[in-house]
């Protein structure tokens, strides 16, 4: 059976790795809010956060991050 969904990978506290992103809706340096591929959203707080191998498949966060939270498809943010 093949892989289906987002995947994300937490390395510590500076180093995440996120599989599936569709969408990136906000990005700065403390926050950065996407949509997975299915219609997922995740919020992470952090401090000096930066985007590195944006690609197709996924992205990687690095920075000091110190909050994530999870909104399931259909819920409001």
């Amino acid at each position: 059976m093949g892989y289906f969904g987002s995947q994300i990978v937490l390395t510590g506290n500076s180093y995440m790795e996120i599989e599936g992103c569709r969408r990136i809706m906000e990005y700065n340096d403390i926050y950065l809010k996407i949509k997975t591929d299915e219609g997922m959203i995740a919020e992470i707080w952090g401090k000096d956060l930066a985007l590195s191998d944006y690609n197709t498949a996924g992205i990687a966060v690095r920075g000091q991050i110190t909050s994530i939270e999870f909104h399931g498809k259909g819920e409001e943010t």
